[in-house]
Parts: structure tokens; C-alpha cells; sequence
């Protein structure tokens, strides 16, 4: 919800994780396609999904320009 009064919004993709799950019908869901499934869900919509690499090379860009 921090993206809709504005906000940059991002999410760390590999610096969180989540657990398998087993849905309503019984079809087991890996932490793997849980994960991937959630990035998408946010990605764009909620927030901008990057990785550590891009986090840190993007903060590095930032303070060289101060």
C-alpha cells in the first residue's frame, strides 16, 4: 500500500522467502513457485521488485552523484 500515496516501493527478491503451501483443491505449491508467484503479484503494481545487486549498485550510483 506505501506505492499508492506515492511512495518507491521496493521489494528485495532475494532477501525474503516464503513457505510451500497446499491450496484449497489440494495442489501442493512450492516455496519456489510462491515466491515467484508473490514477486509477480507486487511487481509493478505495488512495487518495483529488484535484487540485492541492484539495490546496492543503484545506492551506489546515488551517493557518487551527491
Amino acid at each position: 500500500m506505501a506505492a499508492n500515496p506515492g511512495f518507491e516501493t521496493l521489494v528485495i527478491s532475494d532477501a525474503t522467502a516464503t513457505f510451500e503451501r497446499t491450496g484449497p483443491n489440494g495442489t501442493r505449491y512450492s516455496a519456489e513457485q510462491m515466491h515467484d508467484i508473490a514477486l509477480a503479484s507486487l511487481n509493478g503494481e505495488f512495487a518495483a521488485v529488484v535484487d540485492t545487486e541492484q539495490l546496492l549498485g543503484s545506492l551506489a550510483q546515488n551517493v557518487s552523484a551527491a
